[in-house]
């Protein structure tokens, strides 16, 4: 049988693409319950052990991608973390959610034989424990998707079964791959119990709280911080054309923004500056006319924010990086800025102490940290405030069309 997988928008637009393998008694459609859904490629039947490995190399090969990343849920997991060790060369980084160390053979049997049963009920109740803790996603899925799997239960019910068998027969491969792992895993989690949740030499672990068998629909989960901000900046780089139209206040605020960094000592020293959220190289301009013998590391996660200041500003001592900023601060070596900067970015980030760590880390001693941070609401009540008390006629955040996230 074929996994037959599929894709959800289009993954060509990554770097390193993304594949989901789900747990057992379900497939790719769990995907739809996720907000916003996500551009990775996933299996459209429940996934069979036997067929897996060559199914996915054939997906592999059959659409030219080199490597990707995996995400394992459950059995799916386990049938992630097999295939890794066996093609490291395939695998960019490996996240396993809800990874069990192992399943007796004895539940197993219990289970198999409560599934021979009743294989509706059976996978019902299973169901329902899978989402203990997250009500909404559970009614969502009552309605919309379940349905689907109850109709298919007797023709997939070998296939189940078979899963059901390979859970009880799998153990962890003898060499694990070096690659980056991260092991996901709900605190209340009762499918696979967390106190005997796989752990792995060297893995990165996240634990969430208040959260069952299925971590990634958690809101705390890193993965669903992940989409939401793939939907920021797909906003912003819908937006990047008529940005410099509408982001007026932005403009001002950086003008004054600017003016403060005359209030630090030894503005000669600066040799250094990385700018954090450059957008269409606005505050960029005004940094190269303060600092012009300065070497400015100006980052955006937008692709076409950056094309847009890199054709606004062509000089020599600027070097534009496309790249998320909590994520480039983590990698970036101790005391290595003279200046960071960041004009209305930094709330777009979703761990400001980390990422405020992480900048003192990084900056010289005696090293200068200046930005701007709007808070929720505030360009649509200031717009609306300016306009009511002084008749101010410019635009302060963009119409409709163009909603940035503020509102």
């Amino acid at each position: 049988m074929s996994n037959s997988f599929k894709f959800i928008g289009h993954f060509e637009q990554f770097k390193i693409p993304t594949v989901f393998l789900p747990g057992w008694g379900f497939d790719g459609r769990i995907l739809r319950l996720l907000h916003p859904t996500p551009a990775w490629s996933f299996p459209a039947r429940n996934l069979d052990p036997e067929t897996f490995e060559s199914d996915l190399l054939h997906f592999l090969e059959e659409n030219n991608i080199k490597k990707v990343r995996l995400i394992g849920w459950s059995m799916g997991g386990m049938l992630g973390l097999d295939f890794a060790s066996k093609y490291p060369e395939k695998i960019d980084s490996l996240i396993l959610a809800s990874l069990r160390s192992q399943w007796p053979r004895q539940e197993v049997k219990a289970l198999e034989k409560d599934f021979t049963a009743h294989p509706e009920t059976f996978l019902k109740n299973f169901h329902r424990k899978c989402f203990l803790g997250d009500k909404e996603s559970y009614r969502n899925f009552r309605e919309g998707i379940e349905p689907i799997y109850l109709a298919a239960a007797k023709e997939n019910f070998k296939l189940l079964l078979q899963g059901l068998r390979f859970l009880g027969g799998f153990t962890i491969p003898g060499h694990l791959p070096d690659i980056p792992i991260r092991l996901i895993h709900g605190k209340n989690d009762v499918i696979a119990p967390l106190k005997e949740m796989l752990r792995l030499k060297e893995a990165d672990i996240e634990i969430i709280d208040n959260c069952g068998h299925i971590p990634f629909l958690a809101e705390k989960c890193s993965l669903q911080i992940e989409l939401k901000k793939l939907t920021i900046q797909e906003k912003f780089s819908r937006a990047a054309d008529s940005y410099d139209s509408y982001a007026k206040v932005q403009a001002e605020v950086a003008r004054k923004l600017i003016e403060k960094i005359d209030i630090a000592r030894d503005l000669s020293r600066i040799e250094t500056i990385l700018e954090i959220g450059c957008g269409t190289g606005n505050f960029t301009s005004l940094l190269t006319d303060k600092f012009p013998a300065a070497k400015i590391i100006a980052l955006d996660f937008s692709p076409e924010m950056i094309a847009k200041a890199r054709h606004k500003l062509k000089k020599n001592n600027i070097e534009f990086i496309c790249a998320e900023g909590e994520g480039f601060l983590q990698q970036t070596p101790d005391n290595f800025y003279d200046l960071i900067a960041s004009n209305g970015s930094l709330q777009w980030f979703t761990d400001h102490e980390t990422a405020l760590r992480n900048i003192a880390r990084t900056l010289q001693p005696g090293g200068i940290f200046t930005c701007s941070v709007f808070g929720p609401d505030s360009l649509k009540k200031l717009g609306q405030g300016l306009k009511v008390l002084f008749g101010y006629p410019g635009n302060v955040a963009p119409p409709a069309g163009h909603d940035m996230g503020w509102r």
